[in-house]
């Protein structure tokens, strides 16, 4: 906290003083030295900011500047020093090291020179912290006296003074004003005013200009003997910079005898700092057993939820996931927020604790929306399995319920999948259709085509074929397969096998339940099975010509009610599309080739005048679509056979098929 140290009310006067000086005396009135008591803040908790999806929030304390000095105003000692007043200077120097214990006098106070006697009035405006009434005094005497200017001692700490109140009064700025007007005039800044330096510091690592704001933090640890300032910039320059960055002003640390750094005094802090960079996969020094050690003792010391969770993050990240599930769970018991939940989940799915970890997902999906894909994510994988499990009713409707509250593509996927593989077509049709519409690729779109197919509708069937033609080979790949439909299902009912001429008809037994129902997304009742084989695509179905509008339009509930809406009155109608549809497709950049160009048919030039298919480029470093390939992956089933009907190895139980597919 700063403190207004005023001098004493008496101070000498020289015998002969300017009008200008006259004028502003008559009108201050000198104040008492009544020095403030610093208020003491109640501790605050640490602060955490959390990332996406996995990513593990990194935790901010605000640094402990109680123990330091602040701005130690030393504008009457140094007065005092300059005017050789010994005396008077002593008892500033004992009066400033009674408030502020780790304070020590300047080392230049013997060479101050005095200023001129006619100043003297101007410094008392000065010290009293008048600044705008000494701007007013100054602009009078040189009315009466144009070629006079104050003393050069005056007119930069008047500078300085004013700089310091114009930061101080920028408190609720944006960094951006704060850094324009530091670099307005940067040699304004004293560097002796260690607030003002942080203040500036911070602005400027905020705005992006790290190595300034290096340089302004490391300047306190180069001219301040404070210990409390300096351990302050520590904390400053590990919430604001890189790690590395603060790093590199760690080791400017003093040491004692023994070889302690000064700054073991935050070594909490400094690990803390460090865990957080490990996280995020910044530099940084590594831990040491000691410093790990002592922040588990720390962690379970407080029982704050933020710190053990950061502990379970910091094991999580180095898959030491028993320690995590640990730690984890003791922040959920002390009180851990979704954040927490979010990493007990992905440590039990780490664990092959699938069925906790959907709960826990599930249980938390309300507050943090990391939690609601979590959950998502973890039962799509088991439903889009070739093969797929017996999984409970309930659990799926529960799912299916999310799914539509959330317009998840994902999650309509799983539950078609699922509903296909277990022949459920009509509910697997609709599903595809959400699907289609939240999240439109090829993995989709080849589902919904297979399910039309598998239901005979193949006027539906081949529009969507055509539709996306040029677009998902795997699609237009369906018209020239001889296996249409694909190999029987494992849910599909097996041929009775001949009948012997002498045996006896075995006795019906009841056939278990093993799958479960899944539930429509607007109606309720048991999908129908057709075990119909699909009729082959004649000549003059593919290529179609098809409506330009795409039906497949499924908005999320939370957006239905901003779509039923009226059109306000005096808006344009969108003009429906006029001209014959195409027949030729138009190649799409990273679209693959078309099945039917093995036998010399070809596409329409694309829009960026490329006429070879081309694949998709590899996806930029440090981008969210780099970071879905490499989760891909790392999936124990690939994309290829987790959104695909089964294969011959998962189907042949069933009947003898001779092809897989796809």
């Amino acid at each position: 906290m700063r403190e207004t140290v005023t001098p004493p009310p008496t101070l000498s006067r020289q015998p002969w003083i300017g009008l200008a000086a006259v004028l502003v005396l008559a009108s201050a009135a000198p104040l008492a030295a009544q020095p403030a008591q610093p208020a003491t803040a109640p501790e605050a908790p640490p602060g955490i900011v959390y990332g996406d999806g996995a990513r593990a929030p990194a935790i901010l304390v605000d640094p402990d500047t109680s123990g330091s000095s602040g701005m130690v105003d030393e504008s009457a000692l140094r007065y005092y020093a300059s005017q050789k007043q010994t005396v008077r200077m002593k008892a500033e120097i004992a009066r400033l090291k009674r408030l502020y214990p780790g304070w020590t006098e300047p080392a230049d106070l013997d060479s101050l020179q005095p200023s001129p006697p006619e100043e003297a009035p101007f410094w008392d405006l000065f010290t009293a912290g008048r600044f705008d009434d000494l701007r007013a005094a100054i602009a009078a005497r040189r009315s009466l006296d144009p070629s006079w200017q104050p003393s050069e001692e005056l007119a930069r700490k008047l500078r300085r003074a004013e700089f310091r109140t114009r930061i101080k009064g920028m408190a609720g700025r944006t960094a951006d004003e704060v850094v324009a007007f530091y670099r307005a005039d940067p040699s304004a800044l004293d560097p002796a005013d260690v607030e003002s330096i942080w203040t500036i510091a911070d602005a400027l690592a905020a705005s992006g200009a790290s190595e300034d704001a290096f340089n302004l933090y490391k300047s306190v640890l180069d001219t301040s003997n404070d210990v409390g300032a300096r351990l302050a910039t520590i904390q400053k320059a590990m919430a604001h910079l890189k790690m590395d960055q603060a790093e590199r002003l760690i080791a400017l640390g003093r040491q004692d005898a023994e070889g302690r750094s000064e700054f073991d005094a935050i070594r909490i802090d400094i690990t803390r700092a460090r865990i957080a960079a490990f996280l995020h996969d910044e530099p940084a020094q590594a831990l040491t057993l000691a410093d790990l050690t002592a922040f588990q003792a720390y962690a379970r010391k407080v029982g704050e939820p933020s710190q053990t969770g950061l502990l379970g993050w910091y094991a999580y990240k180095r898959r030491q996931f028993r320690e995590a599930l640990e730690w984890f769970k003791q922040a959920i018991a002390r009180g851990g927020d979704a954040m927490v939940a979010h990493g007990l989940a992905h440590t039990l799915r780490e664990l092959n604790m699938m069925r906790e970890a959907e709960e826990v997902a599930y249980a938390w999906r309300d507050r943090f929306v990391g939690n609601e894909i979590l959950f998502i994510d973890i039962l799509e994988r088991k439903l889009t399995l070739p093969s797929p499990p017996f999984i409970e009713p309930a659990r799926i409707e529960r799912y299916a319920k999310v799914v539509m509250a959330s317009g998840s593509g994902e999650g309509a996927q799983g539950l078609a999948w699922y509903a296909y593989n277990s022949c459920q077509f009509d509910a697997a049709l609709e599903w595809f259709q959400r699907a289609v519409a939240w999240m439109p690729g090829e993995s989709t779109v080849f589902g919904y085509a297979l399910t039309l197919q598998r239901l005979k509708r193949q006027r539906p069937y081949l529009e969507t074929v055509n539709r996306y033609d040029g677009l998902f080979p795997k699609v237009v790949d369906m018209l020239f397969r001889e296996d249409e439909g694909g190999p029987p299902l494992a849910c599909a009912p097996q041929p009775a096998p001949p009948a012997r001429a002498a045996a006896a008809p075995p006795a019906q037994k009841p056939e278990p339940q093993i799958y479960g129902r899944v539930p429509r997304p607007d109606a309720s009742g048991v999908a129908a099975r057709t075990d119909a084989r699909p009729s082959a695509v004649q000549r003059g179905e593919f290529p179609l010509a098809v409506p330009l509008e795409n039906p497949l339009r499924y908005p999320p509930a939370s957006a239905q009610r901003a779509l039923a809406e009226p059109v306000p009155a005096g808006t344009y109608a969108r003009e429906p599309a006029t001209g014959p549809a195409p027949l030729v497709a138009r190649r799409v950049a990273g679209a693959g080739t078309m099945p039917y160009e093995r036998f010399g048919y070809a596409l329409l030039p694309g829009d960026n005048g490329l006429d070879k298919p081309e694949g998709l480029a590899s996806p930029p470093q440090g981008t969210l679509w780099q970071e879905q390939q490499a989760e891909r992956t790392r999936s124990s089933a690939p994309e290829s056979d987790r959104f695909s009907v089964p294969g011959k190895s998962t189907s042949e139980r069933a009947a003898p098929n001779p092809r897989a597919f796809p």
